[in-house]
């Protein structure tokens, strides 16, 4: 998944850039390094990065997002990021790849659990 200007928007099935859908869940902020902005019209806590040795659960990333979230994060390749989107969703984001031009942006494969969280 490609994380631009114009997003991605993680509720839509499958998650896509630039939809109809008014409001993104994640943007590019390419600076140097690069970071990863919560979209949200509200200051919520929205991102965290993983730290741990194997890949987080839907579990794993919704207790970090709670007690470790943040609205920007720096990646490079290799980070994983858990994101909670508009719709309550939890994701994990692995960065592929990052760009300094806001309209390349960075590459992630991404999960996003179906689940909407409490």
């Amino acid at each position: 998944m490609r994380i631009a200007n114009a997003g991605p928007d993680l509720d839509v099935v499958p998650p896509k850039i630039g939809t109809s859908h008014p409001d993104p869940d994640i943007v590019i902020a390419p600076f140097d390094p690069s970071h990863i902005d919560a979209y949200s019209v509200v200051n919520e806590p929205r991102l965290a990065l993983w730290t741990g040795s194997t890949m987080p659960n839907r579990q794993g990333c919704s207790d970090l997002l709670s007690t470790q979230g943040g609205t920007r994060v720096e990646v490079k390749k290799g980070t994983v990021v858990c994101v909670r989107t508009d719709a309550g969703r939890i994701a994990v984001l692995t960065i592929t790849q990052t760009s300094n031009d806001s309209d390349t942006g960075d590459q992630a494969q991404v999960t996003v659990w179906s689940e909407v969280s409490d």
